[in-house]
């Protein structure tokens, strides 16, 4: 039974972090940590953009940032990444 109880919580804390460490794998050098900004991006904090706004941005930016196709990030790795953005205050 306590194996059972470890191997949720550890699966839980995987599922928990996913949008923080996709943040930090596509996001986090331009946007620096916590997306908080940096000289070369804006803090993306709050974080007020819907998903269906923020996928439009990634996929479609009206900004000098690169354009993130499907194939680069999924839709629902930009629903994690958002949801992470929502967490952090």
């Amino acid at each position: 039974m306590v194996t059972i109880a470890v191997c949720a919580l550890t699966a839980g804390s995987t599922a928990d972090d996913s949008g923080e460490r996709l943040y930090g794998g596509y996001c986090k050098r331009c946007h620096g940590a916590e997306g908080r900004g940096t000289a070369q991006a804006p803090s993306l904090i709050p974080f007020d953009w819907s998903y269906a706004e923020a996928l439009e941005l990634i996929r479609h930016p009206v900004c000098n940032m690169p354009p993130m196709p499907a194939s680069a990030v999924s839709d629902a790795q930009v629903a994690q990444i958002v949801a992470y953005l929502k967490t952090i205050k």
